[in-house]
């Protein structure tokens, strides 16, 4: 195959997710041309990826909305004359490129999404052993997140933990003061410096973290995914909701608590060997599921799922990685 097309994704957690296919892909194919089809937002957490040779944008919101931008990208993509589609999304699009292979995946709630994208890998004989999502970082942007502690005076024999209180959905957060709990527990307990994590519109809710903790953390507000990465990946274990960083931080080694609610932690959850799920247990008679999208008329809002993980089960769930 002399070029290759992977169909990813918009949001950022299911694009880290489809990086499994990446070293398969490069060890099966290695003179391989490998292009990325990726949303906007994770474009430039894949474009410096070196085993990928291009990224392409993916739109849907802009000039790829409606049935003229999707006709507009299929003449892109015919132009580039593909060998070979490797269809994660289940795209009708991937079928009209004139491609000579592709491989779809089926939706399937019982199983997690990183087998079934190396399911595609596996139709074409490519050997998926050990596969799993990661992002390699460059030694410059490590230098670049040591130094950003560094100036945030952290001292190399404290233990680090990240936090992240935010995410895009209400109904998948877990409340501010239970981290600033959590991390006022460990800090009292271990020689402990806490990373806080922001996104661009969750200044607010760390601010309200920060406030509730004993002490002042180190503030992350960074809109670059690969320092958000990096300074991910310094950390000795990383605390959040079901989120894009959550799966950036299995991607780059860090051991994961992950904190579900209603969503399916089987499908969607941090895929790899260091990382717990945290649940609280709670069953509505409709759960798993995306709040807001079935006839039980919960809303978008708060989840008494999520609400109810214990701070207890989250300090439980890290001194197996800080004891």
């Amino acid at each position: 195959m002399k070029k290759i097309l992977v169909f990813s994704f918009s949001f950022i957690g299911d694009a880290v997710l489809s990086t499994a296919v990446i070293l398969p892909l490069r060890k099966h194919f290695p003179d391989a041309h490998i292009t990325f089809l990726v949303g906007p937002r994770a474009v430039d957490l894949l474009a410096t990826e070196p085993n990928i040779d291009a990224t392409l944008v993916y739109d849907n919101r802009g000039e790829h909305a409606g049935w003229k931008g999707r006709l507009r990208l299929i003449k892109t993509l015919r132009h580039e004359k593909f060998d070979l589609v490797v269809n994660l999304r289940d795209s009708l699009t991937a079928r009209c490129i004139g491609a000579k292979h592709w491989g779809m995946v089926r939706g399937e709630s019982n199983r997690h999404a990183v087998p079934r994208y190396l399911e595609v890998l596996q139709h074409h004989g490519v050997d998926t052993t050990d596969a799993h999502p990661r992002l390699a970082l460059t030694e410059a942007e490590n230098t670049e997140a040591s130094r950003f502690l560094a100036d945030a005076g952290f001292m190399s024999e404290q233990l680090l933990m990240g936090i992240h209180p935010g995410g895009n959905w209400e109904y998948k957060l877990w409340d501010a003061e239970n981290y600033a709990l959590v991390a006022n527990a460990v800090c009292k307990e271990q020689n402990a410096a806490i990373l806080l994590f922001a996104g661009p519109n969750e200044r607010e809710l760390q601010a309200q973290v920060a406030k509730m903790m004993d002490g002042p953390p180190i503030l992350v507000q960074t809109e670059n995914l690969r320092h958000l990465a990096a300074l991910i990946s310094t950390c000795d274990v990383y605390i959040g909701n079901d989120t894009g960083p959550m799966h950036i931080a299995s991607a780059v080694d860090t051991p994961v608590i992950a904190l579900f609610g209603s969503t399916n932690h089987i499908r969607s959850g941090p895929y790899g060997e260091k990382r717990t799920v945290v649940q609280s247990g709670i069953e509505l008679g409709c759960n798993p599921c995306h709040p807001g999208r079935h006839p039980g008329g919960c809303g978008t809002g708060s989840c008494a799922v999520i609400a109810g993980i214990t701070v207890e089960q989250v300090l439980e769930a890290a001194a197996g990685y800080i004891s």
